[in-house]
């Protein structure tokens, strides 16, 4: 049961920003249309500049933001004007931050949450979330976008088809990072590190497990794992690099498919994640070349400890199969998914979605026979993960307005965590029903 006191679905529900970076800010981007049904009320950012933007984009007076969330729990325990019509907050803060601010929101001030994905840093602690939501009736929501990408939400329709798919048998899927996302956020970013941020599966695939338990709609009996850190370790660097530390000053820089210089300099891509100045130059991407780890040697960066590659093979109780390939080394990155099912096959590449029957005495093989396709090349470019960013936080805001349950609920996602949370790698693991 979620709360009933939920006011009239026509006011703004009040809402806490908890974190400005990538995420938020696409958040950001839906809230502040007048008809999203949320009214940003306050904001707790760290950072100051991304304080200081956040209030601004907001129209926020310097007293809405706040350094920490623990200050503004403050103020909320000492019932200061302002924030009396809080009702939710959207937690989009670095990982090993979910947990505490997630939980003080639902247990210390009632709130509703929308948290970013991952959940938290253990099985165990998402667990303990999904329980307090439950115990005060609050909406706990968590931001799994393949649940609302247009492309994703087909594909699911189109592979539990009965007439047409039929029984899904077995599904092989694949995850390709691709090099710029890989280096920039699992190898020098923010999830290069299993302890200060998740593991590569759980950082990056989380969503792509809840995918796989929401298309197949079982349970899952075991699961099997294998990868590791193949490429990214100081043993593998080139001898041509002459132990250089930084992209700077390495003499195969512009041999290298790595090279932080041609990414972030002359290719001026990723710098969104950067906190840089208005009207910035050369000048200020080079001193983050110089003096952050995202301008080291991806084979020297240190404290790198998250795998580049892994494979998990799952078995569901309803007897389906399915593979989960995540390649960290690739050119290209992008999904790809094929279900293969008692009547067709149905393949995925986030571009397109192509069926094909499986002949019959009635309707043999033929040159395109049966074979149908859905063509999504139009959401390639469309912002916020082709919308589905504005969906989740839509279906959040229509769950707290109208007590009911959203579709990404922690209760749908706790199977997915089960999974990703591996307690143990390489070797297989029974899990429980």
């Amino acid at each position: 049961m979620h709360r009933t006191d939920h006011i009239a679905d026509t006011a703004p529900i009040g809402l806490v920003l908890v974190g400005f970076g990538n995420r938020s800010r696409t958040y950001a981007d839906y809230l502040r249309r007048a008809s999203s049904g949320g009214r940003v009320v306050a904001v707790v950012e760290p950072n100051e500049l991304r304080r200081q933007a956040a209030l601004a984009a907001f129209a926020l007076p310097p007293e809405a933001g706040f350094a920490s969330w623990d200050g503004f729990v403050a103020v909320f325990r000492a019932q200061a004007t302002g924030l009396e019509s809080v009702r939710a907050a959207i937690v989009a803060t670095p990982d090993h931050l979910h947990y505490e601010i997630a939980m003080s929101a639902l247990r210390d001030c009632g709130y509703h949450v929308l948290l970013e994905k991952p959940v938290a840093q253990s099985y165990r602690e998402c667990l303990e979330l999904a329980a307090v939501a439950e115990e005060r009736g609050l909406v706990l929501g968590i931001c799994h976008p393949l649940r609302y990408h247009p492309f994703f939400v087909k594909f699911r329709e189109l592979a539990r088809d009965a007439e047409s798919v039929g029984r899904i048998v077995s599904i092989a899927y694949t995850e390709n990072i691709g090099l710029e996302r890989m280096t920039h956020a699992f190898v020098r970013g923010l999830w290069r590190n299993r302890a200060a941020s998740n593991t590569l599966l759980v950082s990056k695939c989380c969503h792509d497990v809840d995918y796989l338990v929401w298309l197949v709609g079982s349970t899952v009996e075991s699961v099997e794992t294998q990868g590791g850190l193949a490429l990214f370790r100081p043993g593998m660097a080139p001898v041509g690099s002459g132990g250089a530390e930084r992209c700077e000053d390495c003499p195969m820089e512009r041999e290298c498919p790595y090279s932080a210089v041609d990414l972030y300099l002359r290719g001026r891509k990723w710098l969104r994640h950067f906190d840089l100045p208005v009207g910035f130059g050369d000048d200020e991407i080079r001193r983050v070349l110089r003096e952050t780890s995202y301008g080291r040697c991806v084979y020297r960066v240190g404290d790198n400890d998250v795998w580049d590659h892994q494979t998990l093979q799952i078995a569901f109780r309803n007897g389906v199969s399915a593979t989960l390939a995540v390649n960290g080394v690739t050119a290209e990155e992008g999904r790809r998914i094929h279900v293969m099912g008692s009547r067709g096959e149905l393949w995925g590449d986030e571009h397109t979605i192509r069926y094909r029957p499986y002949p019959t005495p009635s309707s043999p093989t033929e040159a395109g026979n049966g074979v149908r396709e859905w063509h999504f090349a139009a959401l390639a470019d469309a912002p916020g993960h082709a919308g589905a960013d504005y969906a989740i936080v839509e279906d959040f805001l229509g769950a707290i307005g109208r007590g009911r349950v959203p579709l990404c609920d922690i209760r749908y996602s706790l199977e997915a965590y089960r999974v990703a949370f591996l307690e143990t790698d390489n070797q297989s693991i029974e899990t429980d029903g």
